[in-house]
């Protein structure tokens, strides 16, 4: 099962973003810009950077002034780590969600199911009677193990496990053929997250480290070990982790052009075991092999590698720690009382403000994520109607025939090129809402054996763990379904899906400042209509373009063409990286540079629909564009997102993104000497 802790979802699940996960974004070589960047503006994500006494005007700092009452009404007390139109939205979906969890008038199968999990996850009493009692069974396995045959044993037939194998297998469509499913093969994920932390930690690696370590000790501690075992299992975890790391792409690499190129190996079991003869390579992906698959991509060749020569039986301590940290650390958060105090301990430490996470939100959070399709099914029947879906749909639709007619006369663009951004245009896939067919989504085969019967957490846990190892076989050994949905409805976010060429749209994303019925069209254009211009640009930006109108990773560019892309898009990338944000670390331009380009692309595309408005609002679009990107974040938070997050500071959304539209300076008065003036020669334009 994937190793999910409730606290680091509350740290990262909403972050800032108008786009969620799609492949890896790229960039370009870096350059110098001649372009100066306003010193001026309040880094106002900051919790406490703006205040009551804070003054500025439109024209100096519009992100501020369009959203000071906002900014300094926001209450970061009680643990709050961050606030944004996105978390908002997110609480208010979390309350529709959680009154249908509470009904026990709803009768269907996924309420059944769902309220089942949830009320179980709430049952106090019983989880701190039975203590660390559930996880022991599962720690004697691995202490059990004596040899290295022991534990391949224990990694392939070892049906109670909840550790895995220093690997991670994911299925999804393959990058060069999208009609068909692949399997990828490809290192784990790391505790520090950047595998480049592991040679030399940052300070924001330095907490990360210190917390894991605490946390994981404490763990072994109260499963029976004495402190100086749990410091030397961690020892040994850690070696193990920093080993693996080495050899593995950090997300620096990651962001480079062409990394989904490079990481595309495809390869037989028989060429994987021939690299690996000790690790057990095909007994850990036996499940899909006898469901016919005969083909793997594997995404990084010297991971492989590495773990068959970690694969000893002099290394087997640390392997077997390793596996101790994969079982106790995702799964204490389904024991008592006092593993969640841990927890707590654990994000307080990491955050630097003491966080006190209450079972229920905790429950809410591990059925919305683990039962996420149940839920969404409940959620769209509760809340979401036909009429929505069908309005969006038409929004969507009057957005690409715009952005149609802007490719038709992007003037850098040569014909050839032009003609097959057009035909990719043309194939999107647009989901709005929810899913048309539930069928693919069917829980039935979760049984959850009630208490009295000897059921606890961790047995449903193993229950789902086992739905989702069969749907990830199913799938694999079955083509590509275009009617299957990546993203739940109840997803505050919306999505540009490179591999099929899709826009989606989650039902949670229709309402909050993204969506209002009832608003006038120029703050619909600014907030919805925007969000769709802006997942329809990453269809173009560094990372879409690399994909044909299929979705295979396919060169459909001119060279010509694709060298005026990259100085338009190096030269967005370098004045974004100018900006510093917090304790003089700046914004990573060549990491944000598909979410800028796309913001650039959304605004650009809903400027051109304004154009052909009579008496349109400018000020009124402008101002609930600005509303998106409000956020409130501490400190010691918005350095770690700085570090890994795709996506810019909310205030560089606003004031770096508006300030290149002439549209801007025409309603507000912007003129040179202003805070938000930006020469005409030196404005970005990609789309």
């Amino acid at each position: 099962m994937k190793k999910v802790l409730a606290f680091l979802l509350a740290i990262l699940l909403f972050l800032v973003s108008a786009c969620g996960t799609k492949p890896q974004e790229t960039a370009t070589p870096e350059q110098t810009s001649s372009a100066e960047t306003s010193k001026d503006w309040i880094v106002a994500d900051i919790a406490g950077n703006v205040t009551a006494q804070t003054s500025v005007k439109e024209t100096d700092d519009f992100h501020v002034a369009v959203n000071k009452d906002w900014l300094t009404s926001v209450d970061m007390s009680g643990g709050t780590m961050q606030v944004s139109s996105f978390t908002e939205r997110a609480e208010e979906v979390k309350e529709e969600i959680l009154a249908l969890l509470r009904d026990s008038s709803q009768t269907s199968m996924e309420a059944k199911l769902t309220q089942q999990f949830y009320n179980t996850y709430l049952d106090m009493k019983t989880r701190n009677a039975q203590g660390m009692e559930p996880v022991k069974p599962l720690i004697e396995d691995i202490e059990n193990i004596k040899t290295l045959e022991d534990l391949t044993d224990y990694l392939v037939n070892n049906k109670d496990k909840m550790a895995s194998a220093p690997m991670s297998i994911t299925v999804m469509a393959d990058l060069k053929d999208s009609r068909h499913n692949a399997v990828y093969i490809d290192a784990p994920d790391f505790a520090l997250g950047d595998a480049d932390e592991y040679a030399q930690l940052t300070a924001v690696g330095e907490r990360k480290k210190a917390a894991e370590s605490t946390l994981f000790q404490k763990l072994l501690q109260r499963v029976g070990y004495t402190q100086e075992e749990a410091q030397k299992i961690d020892e040994l975890a850690f070696s193990l982790e920093t080993s693996l790391a080495s050899v593995c792409d950090g997300q620096t690499e990651q962001n480079e052009p062409g990394y989904n190129e490079k990481i595309y190996h495809p390869v037989t079991l028989k060429e994987m075991e021939d690299m690996s003869p000790a690790f057990p390579i095909a007994g850990l992906l036996k499940d899909f092999t006898e469901a016919g698959v005969d083909r793997f991509i594997l995404c990084q060749p010297d991971w492989l590698s590495k773990v068959n020569e970690l694969y000893t039986e002099e290394n087997l301590e640390a392997l077997k720690a390793y596996m101790l940290k994969g079982t106790l650390e995702p799964l204490g958060a389904f024991l008592d009382q006092e593993c969640l105090n841990l927890y707590n301990e654990y994000t307080s430490a990491i955050a630097g403000t003491e966080v006190a996470e209450t079972v229920e939100d905790m429950a809410y959070t591990y059925t919305n994520s683990l039962l996420d399709m149940a839920v969404g099914k409940m959620y769209a029947e509760a809340y979401v109607s036909p009429e929505t879906k069908k309005n969006v749909e038409n929004m969507i639709a009057d957005v690409v025939a715009v952005y149609r007619k802007r490719l038709e006369n992007t003037e850098w663009l040569s014909e050839a090129t032009r003609q097959k951004a057009i035909e990719k245009l043309d194939n999107l896939t647009v989901r709005v809402g929810y899913p048309e067919d539930w069928s693919l989504y069917d829980y039935s085969d979760i049984s959850f054996v009630p208490k009295e019967e000897g059921g606890s957490l961790l047995t449903y846990l193993v229950s789902i763990r086992d739905h989702s190892a069969k749907r990830k076989v199913a799938q694999a050994a079955s083509e590509v379904d275009s009617n299957l949905w990546s993203v739940s409805p109840q997803t505050v976010n919306a999505f540009y899906r490179a591999t099929d060429n899709s826009i989606n749209v989650p039902a949670a994303i229709l309402g909050g400042v993204f969506y209002d019925p009832e608003a006038s069209e120029a703050e619909q254009m600014g907030s919805l209509g925007m969000i769709i211009g802006h997942e329809i640009t990453h269809g173009f930006d560094s990372n879409g373009s690399q994909y044909d109108k299929d979705g295979n990773l396919s060169n459909w560019w001119t060279e010509e063409d694709r060298a005026a892309f990259n100085e338009r898009t190096q030269k967005v990338a370098d004045y974004f990286s100018q900006f510093e944000v917090v304790n003089g670390a700046k914004v990573n331009g060549q990491m944000t540079i598909g979410e800028t380009v796309a913001d650039l692309g959304g605004v650009s595309c809903m400027m051109e629909i304004a154009r052909g408005i009579e008496n349109f609002d400018y000020a009124a679009f402008f101002k609930s564009y600005a509303h998106l990107w409000r956020t409130q974040t501490l400190a010691q938070i918005e350095e770690m997102i700085l570090q890994s997050d795709v996506h810019p500071p909310g205030y560089l959304r606003t004031n770096a993104i508006v300030q290149q539209f002439q549209e801007f300076y025409d309603t507000f008065g912007v003129k040179e000497g202003d805070g938000m003036y930006l020469a005409p020669e030196e404005r970005l334009s990609v789309w």
